[in-house]
């Protein structure tokens, strides 16, 4: 039995709604964010996918039969099997086949994984489910991998104070899937769920109304990021989904610094990108980079609850890194890890902040966007403003910038009119 003293310690969602705004959790796999934010978006009870009031209540569902049906081998005895494929053995490994081919993928995923981990990339909307698991015979729609980023993103957009924001917002998600609403694979992904364990009424959820939102002004960047995205004329409804996904869970790190820094009364500092340059010092620089951000999380955690587990704190430190791992920002998920820019990182950051049919000169990207507005620093003009330049010779920053651009280049992010104009555009994103 727990004694007064045991019983007043704050637990990790406590800690990390007063320091961050909401749950910020590690998820074993670091990409779930933006999954929970499109349940919110398109299984709520009013199809207004950001509804006004204090409240939400969203309808989950659990896609348990296609999940089931190809990760868990004891699903042959399940009798919907029986009357849903008619005992058809090679319609059923076709269909199981293509159902494969949707799992959204698990960075540091070494094995097969169980149906409740496995989850499908929402490439039309009725592929979109929530987290469920078997117990004692049952399905039950709970939290698993689906903690809490997502609900303290859809509260941000939610309450955007401004309104034409707001509603363009609205109007965005409303369209995209709107080229896809109607496909074959929408079509099959409909029955597939309607054979699953869903919600019979739609339910309130806890986590989404203790998230705080407004907390900063860095939270219009986000939704700036997502308007952005929704608004691209361009890309594939695909692209759009995959960076509104990519988006959200960078930021949500982005911001997880930040505030750390910030309840410690730490200046702002940049997070120091290395994109290739082959630079040793930039590569231990970037290195303990990663260190001292999580070092900060730690220490704010600690500062707002002292006697906090050793595990809730650690879960809290490691949403940082899973996200960003998983989501092009660290060079890896496991071993020495330094921070970085893959292809995807970049066109979704490209699609976030450059408006659909403008173009950018790629170093005032590199400076005005990656550095002004999301704190990272790649080239001399960042490393010049933040003093870096002071410890490091800025020449490695150029090289650094460099190799940033010939990525983008090849990526088809950056268009090279000649030796002295290199543009950024969005266009290319597929």
């Amino acid at each position: 039995m727990l004694d007064a003293s045991e019983d007043n310690i704050r637990k990790g969602p406590e800690v990390s709604r007063e320091l961050f705004g909401g749950v910020l959790d590690f998820d074993a796999a670091g990409h779930y964010p933006g999954l929970e934010l499109l349940n919110f978006v398109y299984c709520g009870e009013s199809e207004d996918p950001l509804p006004i009031g204090d409240t939400v209540k969203i309808k989950r569902r659990s896609h348990d039969f296609g999940r089931r049906l190809v990760w868990d081998g004891s699903f042959k005895d399940d009798p919907r099997r029986h009357s849903v494929l008619l005992d058809d053995a090679a319609a059923e490994e076709t269909l199981r086949e293509l159902l494969r081919c949707l799992q959204l993928e698990i960075p540091n995923g070494t094995k097969e994984p169980k149906w409740s981990r496995a989850h499908f990339f929402p490439y039309t909307p009725s592929l979109i489910h929530w987290d469920a698991r078997e117990r004692y015979g049952d399905i039950r729609l709970e939290r698993l991998y689906l903690r809490g980023g997502g609900a303290l993103a859809y509260k941000i957009l939610r309450f955007d104070p401004n309104e034409a924001r707001l509603q363009r917002i609205r109007e965005g998600f409303k369209q995209l899937f709107g080229a896809i609403a109607r496909s074959p694979l929408e079509i099959l992904a409909d029955f597939i769920n309607k054979q699953s364990k869903t919600d019979t009424q739609p339910g309130l959820d806890e986590i989404e109304r203790g998230t705080r939102a407004n907390v900063d002004d860095f939270e219009d960047i986000y939704r700036d990021g997502i308007l952005n995205i929704l608004e691209q004329k361009e890309a594939t409804s695909v692209a759009k989904i995959r960076a509104v996904m990519g988006w959200t869970a960078v930021w949500l790190v982005l911001m997880q610094n930040q505030r750390a820094r910030k309840t410690l009364g730490l200046t702002e500092s940049p997070i120091i990108c290395d994109c290739g340059a082959g630079s040793a010092q930039l590569r231990r620089v970037s290195q303990r980079c990663l260190k001292e951000v999580l070092a900060n999380i730690v220490k704010a955690v600690a500062g707002a609850e002292p006697q906090i587990a050793n595990t809730q704190r650690n879960k809290i430190r490691s949403f940082f890194w899973a996200t960003a791992a998983a989501n092009g920002f660290l060079n890896a998920w496991r071993g020495r890890k330094h921070f970085t820019l893959s292809v995807d990182a970049l066109e979704m950051i490209v699609l976030a902040t450059i408006p659909s049919g403008e173009e950018m000169p790629f170093e005032r990207f590199a400076t005005e966007v990656l550095y002004d507005r999301l704190g990272i620093a790649v080239g001399r003009g960042a490393a010049e403003v933040s003093g870096l330049v002071n410890s490091i010779d800025a020449s490695i920053f150029e090289e650094n910038e460099t190799q940033l651009a010939l990525q983008m280049i090849a990526a088809g992010l950056v268009t090279q009119y000649s030796d002295a104009t290199r543009m950024v555009s969005p266009r290319s994103a597929s």
